[in-house]
């Protein structure tokens, strides 16, 4: 079996930092990704993944990665965080497939449990 992944799609590193200790606790893999064919090339390894999307800065594109990676990656869970509370963004992100929508007042510091709530579940 392959280890699960983590993969990260935000501008600034917070939420790869903010899952760093738990990832390297439970010797996944942790991973950057700039665009959907990256996202797609690891996929394609195999295992249980999940994706965090940092939405807020550049809504349009965030959007797109979630659009095309749910319905190009249908085994990778897609996560998407915010740190405003976009209403209409939450909704979006659900029709559009994500697994789990964090917005406040949900802090992001669940974020960690909710990615290894959606492995834990994948990998069974």
């Amino acid at each position: 079996m392959r280890h699960p992944q983590v993969l990260v799609y935000e501008g600034d590193g917070r939420l790869t930092g903010l899952l760093r200790p738990m990832v390297e606790q439970q010797a996944w893999l942790l991973r950057e990704v700039r665009d959907v064919e990256e996202v797609r090339r690891l996929a394609r390894r195999g295992g249980p993944a999940v994706l965090l999307i940092r939405a807020g800065r550049d809504l349009e594109r965030e959007v797109e990665m979630l659009e095309r990676v749910t319905w190009l990656c249908p085994g990778t869970a897609a996560v998407v965080v915010a740190e405003v509370d976009y209403a209409q963004l939450a909704a979006l992100a659900w029709d559009l497939g994500a697994a789990y929508v964090v917005v406040p007042p949900q802090s992001r510091e669940t974020v960690p449990e909710i990615v290894r709530r959606l492995l834990d579940q994948e990998g069974t």
